[in-house]
């Protein structure tokens, strides 16, 4: 027998077997709050700092490039295929390795990797939303954070003069806003969580 309910922005169905499945997944909201919460506050560090040294903001934006990794890795499993969210968590990691490797880097080189990474980022981001519309609420808020990291990567591309300032306040604003999202979709998951245990 199926069981329908609305919560939020969510309208589920689900038979007996599925209720335990649900009651997993739902019940880790605090751990997806907790990771917006971190990300929120990383992107906030990122564009309080604008001023600091260059050695500090390459560190600020590993750090923020490790979050972005992490964060694609912890929430890859909402997603049906999730191979695409792993190898793009572990992409970000990647790259925020590199600039923690090498502080010294020439901001030229900083730029045209995270530019690069932002590139393969946005595409991942479109190529998802596009793919899981019609299952992913506000999809056209991920679609639209996909078209402007793509931006920013090819602007960083184009012109790899651009300092590591301009990339981070980018991330910043990228890293405030999923963290705001994800957020909401915790808070969404924890009224699921409520509504299922009744």
């Amino acid at each position: 027998m199926a069981v329908h309910q609305s919560h939020g922005a969510f309208r589920m169905t689900y038979g007996d077997g599925m209720a335990g499945e649900l009651r997993r997944v739902t019940g880790r909201w605090w751990a997806v709050a907790l990771l917006g919460v971190a990300t929120a506050v990383l992107g906030v560090l990122l564009l309080a700092n604008l001023a600091a040294a260059v050695g500090t903001l390459a560190i600020l934006v590993a750090i923020a490039l490790f979050a972005e990794g992490a964060d694609e890795i912890i929430t890859a499993g909402r997603h049906r295929t999730r191979w695409p969210f792993y190898l793009l968590g572990v992409l970000w990691i990647v790259v925020g390795v590199i600039a923690l490797a090498w502080p010294g880097i020439t901001l030229l080189a900083l730029a045209v990797l995270v530019g690069a990474g932002f590139v393969v980022g946005g595409i991942g981001q479109i190529a998802a939303a596009l793919t899981w519309r019609r299952r992913l609420p506000l999809w056209g808020l991920w679609l639209a954070l996909g078209v402007v990291t793509l931006l920013i990567g090819v602007v960083a591309l184009v012109w790899p003069g651009l300092t590591i300032l301009t990339l981070a306040i980018w991330l910043g604003i990228a890293l405030l806003v999923r963290g705001i999202g994800e957020l909401w979709f915790a808070f969404q998951l924890r009224r699921a969580h409520q509504a299922i245990e009744r």
